[in-house]
């Protein structure tokens, strides 16, 4: 038998051995390519949130709201977007060198957040530098949105509130003169010009708005210009501790027009010192926290979640990381394609009064005997 030389048998083991090896890389190579792509096609979602310092519960409910989203997308079909959460301490400062590391770093879609609104503008303004999408849900200044094209803001509840209150007064009751009163500041201007345009809509006319310095405790004044134009109802968009001053004084100069209030106004501690003066005043339920459960706790028990204690900050970090998550599947990235289809989705969708009105309706309370009971519920008629 001839003998095969020792070299050419380590030669042929050699051959052998990468043939064997060479499907096996050509796997691994397949495999990392899959691996690549898929990373491509991911989607991720930067949530601004204080999760340390004396915001943190804040920025933990917030979280956890837009987590119940994210959970319930995926359950809904959308499975390649991710939540990178940066923690911003409530610090505005913080907050703006975070949301730089998150869209250079962590290579985000979108921001989502803050709570604060401090905060949100400053995270706001890096967005808009950097052409990335920003959606402020929770932060409670108005005109955010206005830092840029690239930043958006949800509707917020007091709009809802003023919108119902004009409808309720000019719609249901049918009154015609309407007055407005608050402290002078810009969130009240602003809040006067919504409710004038709804109340004007509506056929009606608001013949005064009068402004209060901040700080006053003597309202004889304005009480009596409101007065001398004569209204029908008048709103007072006033905080809690003005109108235990304001309403005894109202009711000293015998003012006997309809009072319109917020839901604010649904106040124990309001109520007890100065339920006479609130007699058969009118104001919403919490619009926004009665739709925002219902629609959270759906979401809970579809992810098989529990609600936990549900608050504003819950609810915004749902809705935001929802409508977010809802643009993102649409639109398949993010950046200009992004921005579009977020601009379209709350140009599209109705303000939330009308689906308020259009389904279980608005429920507004009145004052009877120094108690808050139920008036009735503004729905559309069909």
């Amino acid at each position: 038998m001839k003998r095969i030389p020792k070299r050419r048998l380590m030669l042929a083991a050699a051959l052998l051995f990468a043939a064997a090896a060479r499907p096996a890389a050509s796997q691994e190579g397949a495999g990392d390519r899959a691996k690549t792509a898929e990373a491509a096609s991911r989607r991720r979602i930067g949530v601004l949130c204080p999760l340390e310092g004396r915001f943190a519960s804040l920025g933990e409910s917030f979280l956890r709201g837009a987590s119940v989203a994210l959970k319930e997308a995926r359950l809904k079909g959308i499975t390649n977007v991710d939540l990178v959460v940066g923690d911003t301490r409530g610090n505005p400062l913080e907050c703006r060198s975070v949301a730089e590391r998150l869209i250079a770093e962590e290579h985000v879609d979108a921001l989502l957040g803050e709570v604060l609104s401090s905060s949100t503008i400053a995270a706001a303004q890096v967005a808009e530098l950097s052409k990335t999408v920003l959606l402020s849900s929770v932060a409670t200044e108005e005109g955010i949105s206005d830092v840029g094209e690239w930043v958006f803001q949800t509707a917020t509840s007091s709009e809802v509130e003023i919108t119902a209150l004009a409808t309720m007064a000019c719609g249901r009751l049918g009154l015609r003169r309407v007055a407005f009163l608050s402290s002078d500041d810009l969130v009240s201007r602003r809040v006067a010009r919504i409710f004038a345009d709804e109340v004007e809509r509506l056929g009606g006319e608001l013949v005064i708005a009068e402004f209060y310095p901040e700080g006053s405790t003597d309202f004889a004044e304005s009480i009596g210009r409101v007065r001398e134009a004569d209204p029908e109802a008048l709103f007072i968009a006033s905080g809690t501790e003005d109108l235990i001053l304001i309403l005894p004084q109202l009711s000293f100069h015998e003012f006997g027009s309809q009072l319109l209030g917020t839901s604010a106004w649904n106040s124990r501690r309001l109520i007890r010192m100065a339920g006479r003066d609130l007699e058969g005043a009118l104001f919403p339920a919490d619009i926004d926290q009665r739709e925002g459960e219902r629609l959270f706790t759906g979401a809970c028990a579809l992810a098989n979640e529990s609600p936990g204690e549900i608050n504003q900050v819950v609810i915004g970090g749902y809705r935001g990381a929802k409508l977010v998550l809802e643009a993102l599947a649409k639109s398949k990235s993010g950046g200009a394609p992004l921005k579009e289809e977020i601009s379209r989705l709350l140009e599209k969708r109705r303000h939330p009064f009308l689906d308020l009105v259009a389904g279980e309706g608005i429920l507004f309370y009145t004052v009877r005997n120094e108690k808050a009971v139920e008036y009735g519920v503004l729905k559309t008629e069909r």
